[in-house]
């Protein structure tokens, strides 16, 4: 991986600052944003362990509220001891991440304290009116780049194509503008909770954008890791494309072009998807939507999620769409692993299902899965 060991800029100024002893996540970050660490192991409670191990960004995000918007804030976000309204609006107005990375198990979490407060939805929300997909700036946010795409029909069985490329087509955009506001952040993220059980708050459809500094999120470094190991272990040979023909050569996968989708031989949950091609272009588009219709009208999934795994930004822009050679050959020049962009598409159960489809098992041992995904293939007409 490229992650190294934390690099220290300066030393604590008095001996007892030698002492000191973090007490928050939000210390935690603020210690690594001055770059106040130098020598861990004397200067604070903080081991060279630690540093061989983690990596910590912080960075604070501030949202523009409307007037309108004020008096919900001020019920969402007060605390006990608030002493005026200021004080919520305040806490909802500026919000800091904090982000901590495993270098090694590539676990990474988001500490935000404002979305222990975030609103949860407590029945059937009103339509939103507007256009089909208004943007917005979430009130609790995941990290601190962090917008919403909001759709003006909510049922995902009103989904078509059309409605996903618009979704597609906006998500780039907001990752281009965003990045020129902020040019250290080339680290793209887009996802989809359907609903409660996938993990959304609120009742109406809608998805989020990330854009990440310094580092990236944690799942894809897990497979960047995976990949540069496997290309190690296997001269000459790409993981992405060896999964896709693993799936092809047994009949689970559908391709469109230079894209693929196929139903996973390791799911997480019953009905899995996933989709990839080393170029953003129609036909990468197409295979998620096959993912999505099959999801919602072949199997009758009422909630999912959909994450879209995006390589870092290239001069502040999603990678240029060229022959797939040209990419890869491009990577090796670098010596580096080739990644290409990834759907990930998963259906969580029934919206009136009280039972949770995450345990244990699932958490710390494996998945345990029903549903064949060779009998998926064969339902979808991609086995004969």
């Amino acid at each position: 991986m490229r992650c190294k060991s934390l690099q220290i800029h300066r030393r604590w100024k008095t001996q007892n600052m030698s002492q000191k002893t973090i007490r928050s996540i939000q210390e935690l970050g603020e210690l690594f944003t001055r770059g106040d660490v130098e020598d861990a192991a004397s200067n604070c409670k903080i081991s060279e362990p630690f540093n061989r191990i983690f990596r910590v960004s912080m960075k604070s995000s501030k949202m523009a509220i409307p007037k309108s918007f004020e008096e919900k804030l001020t019920r969402w976000f007060h605390l006990p001891g608030d002493t005026d309204e200021e004080q919520s609006i305040k806490r909802a107005e500026l919000q800091t991440v904090v982000r901590v990375f495993d270098r090694w198990t590539c676990n990474q979490t988001c500490f935000n304290a404002a979305r222990a407060l975030k609103p949860l939805n407590n029945g059937e929300a009103k339509p939103i009116n507007g256009v089909d997909l208004p943007l917005a700036s979430n009130v609790a946010k995941y990290d601190a780049l962090h917008s919403m795409v909001v759709f003006k029909e909510h049922p995902p069985s009103h989904w078509d194509k059309k409605k996903l490329v618009d979704l597609l087509d906006l998500c780039t955009k907001w990752f281009e503008i965003t990045h020129k506001n902020h040019p250290q952040a080339i680290y793209p993220l887009m996802n989809w909770n359907c609903r409660a059980r996938a993990g959304a708050s609120q009742h109406h459809g809608h998805c989020h954008m990330l854009l990440a500094e310094n580092f990236h999120y944690g799942q894809w470094e897990q497979l960047r890791q995976a990949a540069r190991m496997y290309s190690l272990e296997n001269p000459g040979c790409n993981y992405f494309d060896d999964l896709v023909s693993a799936h092809k050569n047994l009949g689970l996968a559908k391709t469109f072009g230079d894209a693929c989708v196929f139903t996973h031989l390791a799911p997480f949950c019953g009905y899995e998807f996933k989709a990839v091609s080393w170029n953003f272009d129609e036909n990468f588009k197409q295979a998620i939507n096959e993912a999505l219709e099959a999801l919602i009208f072949k199997f009758g999934s009422e909630c999912f999620n959909l994450c879209i795994h995006f390589p870092p930004l290239q001069n502040g822009k999603l990678r240029e769409t060229v022959a797939v050679e040209e990419v890869k050959n491009s990577f090796q020049e670098a010596g580096d692993v080739g990644m290409p962009f990834m759907a990930h598409l998963v259906d969580r159960g029934a919206a009136k299902n009280s039972s949770s489809d995450i345990c244990g098992m699932r958490i710390y041992g494996s998945a345990i899965v029903n549903e064949d995904p060779f009998s998926i293939a064969q339902r979808l007409g991609w086995q004969r």
